[in-house]
């Protein structure tokens, strides 16, 4: 057991570490954190580390080991040893604090919504004739997220900042049968139609946006199951393209065109999020239009959805 004790502290020993001596208690912390407390007394060595995380009792002919939530129990009786595992809920017989449970945002997993584009007065995008040609599917106007990066810095043990990063990748389905191109004189984006006859079976835009967040978030609940966060989505545009399908004389035709199509390359959108349990629901609204000012028409992303895999 002293092997096992000297070889846990030798693995706390690292640079920049400062080590404190009390009358029967060794305190070793990197900084203000504590890392490592030796207790000695009559009946043994006791190593708590990094704050409960794991604990070694070493009294009373007793070995007890802590390790998060779990721990285990070895008694020497003569010839035989006894093992016992200690379940969590009987931690405080043995003198163990339940750990107290930290700030953790709700951010990082894979969320899917529903796209739409607003006039910036409130409507949505082809209520008005100006806009008709931007009219989309909302049905089929897909959000995917991923957002594979997470940091939480709290405030307290409910509150906090979130932040980290993500992917976003949009589909705008248009309703009506057109889709969008530059206009070869200008460089506007104006409605791009199909020859006479022919109708598009599928027509949309494609984005793909980087984005960094930066949430200020209320948890509520025992167990903290429950929250509320709002705050700025910034986001970073990576590329996009169209997608068109069309029947002519019997025969499907595809087209797909790449190009920056005058997106506004840096956009953020203030969004509410809220949740309870596994239910977890998110609405954005973009401060930013979707084209660049003067080279398309003002017209604003809004997006509702849900998380569907949380990787908290």
């Amino acid at each position: 057991m002293r092997r096992i004790i000297a070889f846990i502290l030798t693995l706390a020993i690292i640079p920049n570490l400062a080590a404190q001596e009390e009358t029967d208690t060794t305190k070793v912390g990197i900084g203000d954190r504590n890392i490592v407390t030796v207790t000695e007394d009559d009946d043994g060595t006791r190593v708590d580390i990094n704050d409960e995380f794991v604990i070694v009792d070493d009294r009373d002919d007793t070995i007890k080991v802590k390790l998060g939530n779990k721990a285990i129990s070895i008694t020497e009786d003569g010839n035989k040893t006894h093992i016992e595992i200690i379940e969590r809920e009987d931690f405080h017989k043995h003198g163990w604090r339940k750990r107290p449970k930290r700030f953790k945002g709700h951010w990082s997993g894979v969320e899917v919504g529903l796209n739409n584009l607003s006039d910036g007065n409130g409507n949505l995008a082809g209520t008005s004739e100006e806009t008709r040609w931007l009219d989309l599917n909302t049905g089929k106007s897909w959000e995917w997220n991923l957002n594979f990066i997470q940091y939480s810095i709290p405030f307290s043990k409910k509150i906090g900042m979130v932040t980290g990063m993500g992917i976003k990748c949009n589909n705008y389905h248009f309703d009506n049968n057109n889709n969008i191109m530059k206009d070869p004189v200008t460089g506007v984006i104006v409605p791009r139609y199909p020859p006479p006859g022919i109708s598009y079976s599928k027509s949309k835009l494609y984005t793909a946006y980087l984005t960094v967040p930066l949430l200020l978030e209320f948890q509520m609940g025992r167990d903290q199951k429950g929250f509320i966060s709002a705050g700025v989505i910034g986001d970073l545009k990576l590329w996009s393209n169209t997608k068109i399908k069309y029947y002519e004389n019997g025969s499907k035709q595809r087209e797909k065109v790449r190009s920056d199509f005058n997106l506004s390359p840096l956009r953020y959108h203030l969004t509410l999020r809220a949740g309870y349990r596994f239910i977890k629901l998110y609405a954005n609204i973009s401060m930013v239009s979707l084209f660049k000012s003067n080279m398309g028409p003002e017209v604003y992303p809004v997006t509702v959805g849900l998380t569907l895999i949380n990787f908290r």
